[in-house]
């Protein structure tokens, strides 16, 4: 059973939760639910890397999220209309628990502590919105997206820098909001100020904590 579900729900729940929940595996590139599709219920990441995407200005596709093991997908179509807002496609071979909407609204209401968790999950994501929704300058954004790659999907094993999963210059691109082509000076600019290294399409990152700094204040 998901971690979330063993450590936040009773043991009768977590038996109730693993009946009625399935298990889903995806191959790389691959959508686990589409923008406009009816809401079904919420994925639990066992293991794999997903972006999330939204489209923009003239129908282009936005990157506004990144998940990884332990992630959760599929809330952002609670409520409204009961359609998913965002498209989740994988980056990688990916397993996920399915766990149908019926069973998780029984779940909440029967665990408090799951219902707590999950309440501050979303005010989380609430927060996140609104500080990305301040950053103005492009270096900044292209920062932030490689933050996120960082924060997310982590370093290779047995590597102090190099990122396990380098997202595309297209999907920095998608996630900052802006062009391939800016995302590519940008990614110089901060390979000259010594915080990041280009590694050919892989990327390592040399100062977390500017990286970080430059992620969360426009300049």
């Amino acid at each position: 059973m998901h971690t979330i579900i063993s450590k936040y729900c009773s043991e009768e729940w977590q038996d109730f939760v693993k009946f009625h929940s399935q298990q889903l595996s995806y191959k790389a590139g691959e959508n686990i639910f589409n923008i406009g599709d009816p809401t079904e219920g919420l994925y639990f990441i066992s293991s794999g890397k997903i972006k999330i995407l939204t489209t923009g200005v003239n129908d282009t596709e936005r990157i506004i999220r990144l998940a990884t093991d332990g992630d959760i997908l599929g809330h952002r179509g609670f409520g409204g209309t009961w359609e998913y807002s965002i498209t989740a496609t994988t980056l990688t071979p990916t397993d996920v628990v399915f766990i149908p909407i019926e069973i998780f609204n029984q779940t909440v209401k029967a665990n408090a502590q799951f219902g707590f968790y999950m309440m501050m999950f979303f005010a989380e994501e609430l927060r996140d919105s609104e500080r990305l929704a301040k950053l103005l300058p492009v270096k900044n954004l292209v920062a932030s997206a490689l933050y996120t790659n960082y924060k997310i999907f982590g370093l290779e094993k047995g590597s102090t820098t190099k990122l396990s999963f380098t997202l595309s210059r297209k999907d920095i691109a998608n996630k900052s909001g802006t062009t391939y082509e800016s995302v590519v000076r940008s990614l110089a600019e901060l390979n000259k100020d010594g915080i990041i290294k280009i590694d050919g399409k892989a990327i390592h990152i040399l100062d977390v904590e500017r990286l970080k700094q430059m992620s969360t204040h426009a300049t």
